[in-house]
């Protein structure tokens, strides 16, 4: 029998997967969660501003059938406004099934805007009437976040997640 200071072993390993599958089965954790404790972590860290969904035009994954429940369903276009900016995001298929660009529009010119996802975050800036574009951005969950003036005394605008 292993004393508490001696190391982890293979044995423990099992016993805390099954533990782990245990709970999972009785007690799982709630479908969002995780994304909601995400955003609530950023929102604190960033001090910023969420901008709400206010329109999303959506289309099913695969196939004719509407998604059954708990599967993702892909955004064509969305927007999102906040009390300082409204941005607009339009889907088009990228060069594979696996990349989509994004042309957008946001309410203010110069603001940078990133786009967040699993691979990561890419930045550019919107044009003299807040148009901007991202290439090969990866389908998935993808939030934006954008910034507006010089950053002193501006709070960032983050938007929830979407999946692409």
């Amino acid at each position: 029998m292993a004393t508490h200071d001696e190391p982890i072993d293979d044995r423990d390993d099992a016993t805390l997967a099954h533990l782990r599958q245990l709970f999972a089965h009785a007690d799982p954790v709630p479908a969002g969660l995780v994304e909601r404790m995400e955003l609530a972590l950023t929102v604190q860290a960033l001090h910023a501003e969420v901008a709400e969904l206010i329109e999303a035009e959506l289309l099913a994954t695969r196939g004719t059938a509407p998604p059954s429940p708990g599967e993702a369903t892909r955004t064509e276009s969305v927007t999102f406004q906040a009390p300082s900016l409204r941005l607009m995001v339009s889907v088009a298929p990228g060069g594979d099934d696996d990349v989509v660009r994004l042309d957008g529009w946001v309410t203010r010119a110069g603001a940078q805007v990133d786009v967040v996802t699993a691979a990561g975050t890419r930045t550019v800036t919107s044009d003299e009437h807040g148009r901007f574009a991202f290439d090969d951005v990866p389908r998935g969950r993808t939030s934006f976040v954008v910034r507006v003036g010089d950053g002193a005394g501006t709070r960032p605008v983050i938007t929830p997640a979407v999946e692409l």
